[in-house]
Formats: structure tokens, C-alpha cells, sequence
């Protein structure tokens, strides 16, 4: 007999109960067929032969990763096709697999679902069933819950009708609007107290409002269908950081509100721990959200129990304010007895310890609607109560002002005389120590110019003495301990040979010491020491006696001459300036000549009465670097030995500009690398009466 009854229990755990399909709301508990997967591996051709027990309403799901299959069958008796909306709780994942003789349909929702990616769009995990007339229907349902928030405690299936679930929606939206828009309008209102007055405790009573609303949004689920609808997971973890952000500006609005920190430091101190500790739930929820761990549900029961902390502590800091007489605290107490008692009703039902009905869940909202109004008074009363007392200290501080300015004024007429007086002297003094300053710093830059000026003519002048006349008198030295030691056992060319080069050792010491003697005379006391006295002069005469006086030096290089200069051309310059020129133009052209080469000397007439004379080599040519320093004395041109290796200063060419400019002409060049270099002057022209009269000086000083 036993045996007949497990056997017949068995049988009726595999082949469930059908359900008929009413025209009302129907919730299905004890004819669901359950299967737990601890796995979550099954899939729907091993479930189905898989073995199935009842459902048992007393049975409580465990937290955990198990998959649970529901089978139901659904049996639509009527001749009408019938839709439904299947809801069974609010599951991380849902698949819903529906039978017919034509196969099976698999339809997805879940809160970690995408909105646009559930069966029916919509903040709660509805499924659409559409029942065929007078047929039976098998449902498989996959409940999945990947995290505990979204695990229910039971299985239940509820049936319910497309227009109720609208009704409901409806209903939803019309209260929630007008909450959320209660909230808005205050927050607003507030905002615009706070831009008045600039009172802090405004700014902080507008952000515990919008954290309050931003909560209640998230919570009938405005969040994840306007804010983040593409966004389920971080939806799920958001609250803890909503949560937070409203429980640490209503401390702070505490705080400010009732000054606790200069009146009751010890409250103070107790509500900022409080404020401290909500850095728990944000870790929790950040290391939920980044890591595989899951505490979220621990996560909402921590943030009850501080929750419920900072209400009650809020309520008996403004009971304690009130004692000390803060009559804004009375307000503030009144309207918080409202609101904490609605959100501890609301935490105790969030935390599964009282029963989820319309008290539970809508108590908190109207708590929270009655603390809006009665605050809004307190801070208008606060308001009035700050603007008298600013008021009042206006008042007082005018007053205090126009003592302050009448005797200022008398003050100041005191001691503008006084100034005054000392003004007039202190600026004759002043006055006249200026003067003497800019005499004095007058005196000084004169001084530092010519002191540095003075002091580069001597580095330059010892440097030269150091370095350029060392060389050929250790030249000429040599030379003659070989005339002394060695002329019995020289050949006669080889004496010709040395006598020559001494004569060009000599010659060039005597060019370097001329030409740094007339670099000195010039150079001092801005070479005002050097006479300049312009003449008429034949300068063909001038070229070809230069170039007498350079020809044994050419020759030693083998260098030709050109000579095209007219004999008829005459210039107005100094003959001791105008000689040097030629001269060391000559010699820089033997100098940096190539042995065999050709030098041409030119001259021609030119505009305003000047004649440009030019010399020409086939040379060596002048590197960028040193043509940028030619001509200035700032920076000296750096000396560059010839083509055998001819020694120089770098001088000539620097009193050569010197002796030019006084005859108000200018010297150039141009040149080529490896092919020569052609340096030309400008000076002035004799004018036809200029050359009659000195003909006529001529013919007086013979007669």
C-alpha cells in the first residue's frame, strides 16, 4: 500500500497541474513544477526530461548562483485568444520557453536587461503570453539571479491582464509626477533663497532634496527608463552612491541648520562620524560593481542601519536645540517626526522586516512631502530671523560709520596740513637729491663706457703683442742664428733664399707694428688725435706707388698686376689715409693670393661726386663666419694666416673703415669661397675748382 502512494506522489510531481486561465489576476504558486540547477549549466532538452517536484509556498531560495526551472501549463478554455503578462519577481535574468504544436518560443527579460532588450519595455521583467483558443500551453521558465538584490525569496508566477498592468503604470506615473514634481518645485524655490541670502544651509537642503527624489526615481524605476536605460548593472549598484549623496547633505543641512558645531560640539562630532561611515556602503558598492563579488544586499542593510541612525540623531539634535532655545529647531523637529517615521517604516521594508504594502512603501514619500512644507516655513522663519539681524547690524554699522567718518575727516583735515607742509619740503629735497642722482649716474655711464672701451683696447692691444709680434721676431731670430752659425756652409741661392724671406719676416713685422700704431692713434680718445686733412690728389699716382712698394712681395708669389685706374681721375682725401687704405688692401690681396694668381686694382667715377676704387684677387675667398665680423669693431675680425701662412691681426681692415668713414665714403666686399674676393671704398671727388686751385698753390710755392 505504501508503495502504491510514493508511487502515485511521484507521478503527480512529474505531471503538473494545468491551470486555467481566468479573466482576472492570477497568482500561481502550489501548480509550478520546480527544478534547481546549482550547476546553471542545464539546458532546456535536459531540463525537459529532467525530474520536477512541487512547489512549495513555505520554501525559502537561498542566496547563490543555483538557476531555477519553473514548468506550468496553462490551459485557455474560451474560444477568444487571450494576452497576459506573465511576472515572476524581479530576476537578474528570465527566459521564458512557451510550447505549442509547432515548436516552442524563448522570450528574455530581467532587471539586468537593457530596457529596449526586455519582452515587454518597462522597469519591471514582464513577459507577454498570447493564448491560443481552447489550447493547453507548457511554460518553462528560467530564473536566474546573478546577483542577491535580484533573487526573490520565493517562486511565484502571477498572471496578470495587459489593462491592469497599464491602470498600474498609469497610476505610477500620476503619483510619483506630482511627488517628484513637489520636490522639484521646492528644490527650485529653495535654490532661489539660497541665491538671496547666501546661506549655506539653503544649497545643502536643495541637494538632500534632489538626492531624495533622484532615490525615489530610482526606486519605482524613472531611473533605468529615463536616466540609464541602456545601463541595468550600473542601475542595480547606483543606489548605494543615491543613498550616500542624500545622507551627507541632510547631515550637513543638520548641521548648518541648527549651528550644532558652535552650540553642540558633541552632537556635531556624532553626526560627522555618522557621515564618515557612509564611506562603507560606497566601498561595498564600488568593489560590487568592479570586482565578482556580490554585496549589494549586505550593502542595503548596512545603509538601513546608518539611514536610521542619521534619522533618529537628527531628531534628537533638534530636540536638544530646541531646549536651548533655537526656535527654528521647533520647525525643523516637527517636520522631521513626519519624514523619520515614514523612512524607517520604508527601511524596515526594504530590509525585509515588516511587510511590503502601501504603508510600508508610500510612508516615506508623504513623510517626505509634510517635511518640504514644514521646512519651508522653518526656513522662511529662518529667513526673516537672519535678514533682521543683518538689519539690525546694517543700522548699527552706519551708525558706527558716520561717527568713524566725522572724525576721520577731522583727521584728515589735520593732517593734510601737516602733509602739505611736509610735502613742499620733502620735494625740494628730493627735487634737488634727484638732480644730483642723475648727475652722478651721468657721470658714472660716461665713466663705464670709456673705462670698457679703454680696457678692450688693451686686451686687444697686449693680444696682440703676446701672440702677433712674437711670431716674426722668433722668425727673424731663427734666421739670423742660421746667418751666424751656418753662412760658410750655405750656397749662394740658398743665402739669396733666406735673405729673402727675412726681408718678408721684416716687411711684415714693420706692416703689423704700422698698422697697430695707427690702430692706436685712432682708436684714442675716439681717435680725435689723428689729423685729418683732405687734399687734391692724383690717385693713379697714389695706386702705382703702392704697388711699387708691394712688388717685391708679389713677386716672391709669383702674383701679376692689373692696373686700371685713369691717370686724369683725381680724389679730395687725405694722403696718409687714403696711402694706408690702398696699402693694406693691396697687401690682404698678396696675402690670401694662390702663388701664379692675379690681383686688379680698378677705378672709376661714380654718383654724387664719389670714385669707388676696387681690389680684386684670385684667392682664398672669406668664410661666412669671419665676413660676418669684418669691418666691426665689436667684435674683430678673427686673424686668418694667408696662403702661406702669412700672419695678420685683423686690424687694417678695422682703421680701413675707420679712415673711409672720415671721408663720409663706405667700404664693402664680395666673396667667393676658392675663388677670390674683391674689396671696393667710396671717396670724394675732386671737383675741377678744387684741382685749379691747388695748381695754382703749385705754381706759387715754385715761383
Amino acid at each position: 500500500m505504501l508503495l502504491f502512494v510514493l508511487i502515485a506522489l511521484q507521478t503527480r510531481a512529474q505531471v503538473p497541474s494545468t491551470v486555467e486561465v481566468t479573466a482576472t489576476q492570477q497568482a500561481i504558486t502550489e501548480a509550478l513544477q520546480v527544478y534547481h540547477d546549482p550547476s546553471a549549466t542545464l539546458l532546456l532538452e535536459q531540463i525537459r526530461t529532467a525530474r520536477f517536484s512541487a512547489n512549495s509556498i513555505s520554501d525559502v531560495l537561498q542566496p547563490g548562483k543555483t538557476v531555477h526551472w519553473v514548468r506550468v501549463v496553462l490551459r485557455n478554455p474560451t474560444h477568444r485568444e487571450k494576452t497576459r503578462l506573465l511576472y515572476a519577481g524581479d530576476w537578474s535574468n528570465i527566459e521564458l520557453y512557451q510550447f505549442s504544436e509547432s515548436g516552442y518560443t524563448l522570450k528574455r527579460s530581467g532587471q539586468l536587461l537593457p530596457i529596449r532588450e526586455r519582452d515587454v519595455p518597462g522597469y519591471k521583467p514582464y513577459i507577454r503570453l498570447a493564448l491560443l483558443p481552447n489550447s493547453t500551453t507548457t511554460l518553462y521558465l528560467r530564473l536566474q539571479g546573478d546577483i542577491n538584490l535580484y533573487k526573490p525569496q520565493a517562486l511565484r508566477v502571477q498572471l496578470l491582464m495587459p489593462e491592469q498592468v497599464e491602470a498600474a503604470n498609469r497610476d505610477r506615473l500620476f503619483g510619483q509626477g506630482i511627488f517628484i514634481g513637489i520636490i522639484l518645485v521646492m528644490t527650485l524655490y529653495n535654490l532661489v533663497l539660497f541665491a538671496s541670502v547666501r546661506d549655506r544651509s539653503y544649497l545643502y537642503y536643495v541637494m538632500a532634496l534632489l538626492g531624495t527624489g533622484l532615490y525615489f526615481m530610482f526606486f519605482h524605476g524613472f531611473a533605468i527608463e529615463l536616466l540609464w536605460p541602456n545601463a541595468p548593472i550600473w542601475n542595480a549598484h547606483s543606489f548605494p552612491f543615491i543613498v550616500t549623496f542624500n545622507g551627507l547633505f541632510r547631515v550637513l543641512f543638520t548641521r548648518h541648520y541648527l549651528n550644532t558645531q558652535r552650540t553642540m560640539p558633541l552632537w556635531d562630532k556624532a553626526l560627522m562620524l555618522l557621515a564618515l561611515l557612509y564611506i562603507l556602503p560606497v566601498g561595498m558598492g564600488l568593489l560590487s560593481y568592479f570586482t565578482p563579488l556580490d554585496l549589494l544586499q549586505a550593502c542595503v542593510s548596512l545603509i538601513g542601519l546608518i539611514g536610521g541612525l542619521v534619522l533618529v540623531a537628527m531628531i534628537l539634535t533638534g530636540i536638544n536645540s530646541l531646549r536651548q532655545g533655537y526656535k527654528p529647531a521647533r520647525y525643523f523637529l516637527i517636520a522631521n517626526v513626519f519624514f523619520v517615521v515614514g523612512a524607517l517604516l520604508f527601511i524596515l521594508k526594504e530590509n525585509h522586516l515588516l511587510p511590503d504594502n502601501l504603508v510600508t512603501v508610500y510612508a516615506a514619500q508623504v513623510g517626505m512631502v509634510a517635511q518640504v512644507v514644514l521646512f519651508s516655513l522653518g526656513l522662511a522663519y529662518r529667513l526673516n530671523t537672519v535678514t533682521g539681524e543683518l538689519n539690525a547690524k546694517v543700522l548699527e554699522k552706519e551708525r558706527l560709520e558716520r561717527e568713524k567718518e566725522t572724525e576721520r575727516k577731522l583727521l584728515i583735515e589735520q593732517q593734510k596740513n601737516e602733509l602739505e607742509v611736509m610735502v613742499t619740503n620733502r620735494t625740494a629735497a628730493l627735487r634737488h637729491r634727484t638732480q644730483e642722482l642723475k648727475d652722478t649716474v651721468r657721470k658714472l655711464k660716461a665713466s663705464e663706457h670709456k673705462l670698457r672701451r679703454l680696457n678692450f683696447f688693451k686686451d686687444r692691444f697686449f693680444s696682440i703683442i703676446s701672440h702677433d709680434i712674437r711670431t716674426p721676431l722668433a722668425t727673424l731670430e731663427s734666421f739670423l742664428n742660421i746667418l751666424l752659425n751656418f753662412s760658410d756652409k750655405m750656397k749662394p741661392d740658398q743665402m739669396q733664399k733666406l735673405a729673402t724671406h727675412t726681408q718678408l719676416s721684416v716687411r711684415n713685422l714693420q706692416a703689423l707694428l704700422e698698422n697697430l700704431l695707427q690702430w692706436s692713434s685712432a682708436q684714442t680718445a675716439s681717435g680725435h688725435h689723428v689729423r685729418f686733412e683732405p687734399e687734391v690728389l692724383p690717385l693713379a699716382e697714389l695706386v702705382n706707388r703702392n704697388v711699387a712698394l708691394l712688388k717685391d712681395t708679389a713677386d716672391t708669389k709669383q702674383i701679376a698686376w692689373q692696373v686700371q685706374v685713369p691717370s686724369a681721375l683725381q680724389v679730395r682725401a687725405d694722403a696718409h689715409m687714403l696711402d694706408f687704405v690702398v696699402r693694406n688692401l693691396l697687401h690682404n690681396a698678396i696675402k690670401f693670393s694662390y702663388p701664379g694668381g692675379l690681383i686688379k686694382i680698378a677705378a672709376e667715377a661714380g654718383p654724387g661726386h664719389m670714385v669707388t676704387v676696387a681690389v680684386a684677387d684670385q684667392g682664398t675667398g672669406i668664410s661666412a663666419d669671419i665676413l660676418a665680423t669684418l669691418f666691426k669693431l665689436e667684435t674683430p675680425a678673427m686673424a686668418t694666416k694667408g696662403t702661406v701662412n702669412e700672419k695678420g691681426t685683423g686690424l687694417g681692415l678695422l682703421l680701413c673703415r675707420d679712415f673711409v668713414e672720415r671721408h663720409e665714403g663706405k667700404i664693402q666686399v664680395d666673396t667667393t669661397m676658392g675663388q677670390g674676393s674683391r674689396f671696393y671704398f667710396t671717396v670724394p671727388m675732386a671737383i675741377p675748382e678744387q684741382a685749379a686751385d691747388k695748381q695754382t698753390l703749385l705754381e706759387g710755392e715754385i715761383c
